[in-house]
């Protein structure tokens, strides 16, 4: 019996991965063909930075599609193109077994199947924005598109227009202000201030630290092998870690940081873990 596929694709904003969406459509097409399925329908994305996954428009047809047609089949090239969240892909999948629907990837061409989950997000703790920012797992419900997940210091929560010019509200921008101070930071640091002044100087200037509260030591220096802490956040390069990959997506737009100012950070890092005073 021929199944009914609807093929899902999130572009990249890293072409030279072979993740853009003609290279998705074209791997996808050519699954469905040798499976002897039919592609029904095609849901499509712009990947313009972290996104609420009901707030994007294509899923939210996919979810229309799968409520009111007959479609057997969800594929997608690779699981990140899709979802980018443990706990989202534990209940989209949820969803999906109980209307019956697969879901495959055509890279490697397998089915995905809860089971799985834990070895596709392996290193997910609850965030995309780059590996080593460990905050809490994302609760369930904040796959609606009205609960939004707490962003990283530095970046808010705005809309954009898609294809379509809908207005959709839960993609992620830089924080001018914010992103004023995590500058400072790196600059100071770079310039051979300890990270108790800088905070220090922060309070006293009245910038308020993340989550709202005063800035502490901890909060600027953190943890360089865990790769917490502001100075050792490698999303202020722009860079995204991708769940199931050892690698990152790179949105210069959401880059805070120079490539110059990290690497000084990361000499001043080194020479004071040689025991150089801070």
């Amino acid at each position: 019996m021929t199944q009914n596929v609807l093929f899902y694709a999130r572009s990249s904003t890293t072409p030279h991965l072979g993740t853009c969406f003609e290279t998705q459509l074209h791997y996808a097409k050519r699954f469905i063909k040798e499976n002897g399925w039919s592609l029904e329908a095609i849901c499509r994305d712009a990947d313009i930075g972290e996104v609420v996954f009901t707030a994007q428009p294509g899923v939210r047809k996919l979810l229309e599609h799968i409520e009111g047609e007959a479609i057997d089949v969800i594929i997608c090239h690779t699981l990140d193109r899709l979802c980018s969240r443990l706990a989202v892909a534990k209940r989209l999948l949820r969803e999906l077994d109980a209307k019956g629907i697969e879901l495959w990837a055509a890279d490697p061409g397998v089915q995905i199947k809860t089971s799985d989950l834990i070895e596709y997000y392996r290193d997910d703790q609850g965030s995309m924005f780059g590996r080593g920012s460990h905050i809490a797992p994302m609760p369930d419900d904040l796959y609606e598109a009205e609960r939004l997940v707490r962003l990283t210091y530095g970046y808010r929560y705005t809309g954009a227009f898609n294809a379509d010019r809908q207005y959709i509200f839960g993609y992620r921008a830089v924080d001018a202000d914010a992103a004023q101070a995590v500058q400072q930071i790196f600059q100071l640091y770079a310039e051979g201030m300890s990270p108790a002044k800088i905070a220090a100087g922060l309070n006293t200037l009245g910038v308020i630290g993340p989550r709202g509260k005063p800035w502490g030591d901890s909060m600027i220096r953190g943890d360089r092998a865990q790769r917490k802490g502001v100075l050792n956040d490698e999303i202020y390069l722009g860079r995204f870690w991708v769940p199931g990959r050892d690698c990152f997506d790179f949105v210069p737009a959401l880059q805070i940081v120079t490539q110059d100012l990290w690497h000084r950070v990361k000499q001043r890092q080194r020479l004071a873990a040689r025991g150089v005073t801070e």
